[in-house]
């Protein structure tokens, strides 16, 4: 029963997706998502997967009050983890600019292993772009390499990244607007030629 329930909710939404969710035109829902630290660390996995970074593993670990913690594992001899410290430096704004900035910083003083590993990182994944001490992450450009989120992106009305000791929070607006009940009109001088001039 729950796999026939299951296989409904697929279609369903899978139709949705299909007509651009017209079905469902006028909804609005306000959506606050705690993700976990082991899911962000499964879906960093992902990220990591099949990339020539000196990467083993990243811990992430966020903290209050905008604060996250990268714990790099690299695959180096000799190098110890590296301890990066993020604060949230800019929130996206949709759909005039969503782009948020993250302030980076790499803890204990290691500026020599520093430079190497930010160069060891370029190119970076389609969508992250590095400049300076600051991490530009260009969130429609992110949520298009997924099918599905991609589908979601036009309906975003706000979307604030947020932290908990542990987690992180996603919260959203999301709006399905309705079509506009009467067909766009021509204009006037679209709808009639233009006129002849009156011979003289």
């Amino acid at each position: 029963m729950i796999r026939g329930l299951n296989t409904i909710i697929s279609d369903l939404l899978t139709h949705l997706q299909q007509s651009a969710f017209r079905d469902i035109a006028g909804s609005r829902a306000s959506l606050r998502i705690p993700v976990a630290r082991p899911l962000l660390n499964a879906l960093v996995a992902q990220l990591l997967h099949g990339r020539r970074a000196p990467v083993k593993s990243i811990d992430v670990r966020p903290h209050d009050h905008g604060a996250i913690d990268l714990i790099v594992a690299v695959t180096w001899p000799f190098v110890p983890a590296l301890k990066v410290g993020l604060t949230i430096e800019r929130q996206p704004v949709f759909p005039e600019s969503p782009i948020l900035v993250l302030h980076w910083t790499l803890l204990g003083g290691l500026g020599t292993i520093a430079s190497r590993f930010i160069g060891a990182l370029e190119p970076l994944p389609p969508g992250i772009k590095l400049d300076g001490e600051f991490i530009v992450l260009d969130i429609p450009v992110l949520m298009q390499q997924s099918s599905r989120s991609a589908a979601v992106l036009p309906y975003i009305r706000k979307l604030q990244v947020l932290t908990r000791e542990g987690r992180l929070v996603l919260e959203t607006d999301l709006e399905i607007t309705p079509p506009s009940p009467f067909p766009r009109q021509l204009s006037r001088s679209a709808e009639t030629p233009a006129s002849k001039p009156t011979p003289t």
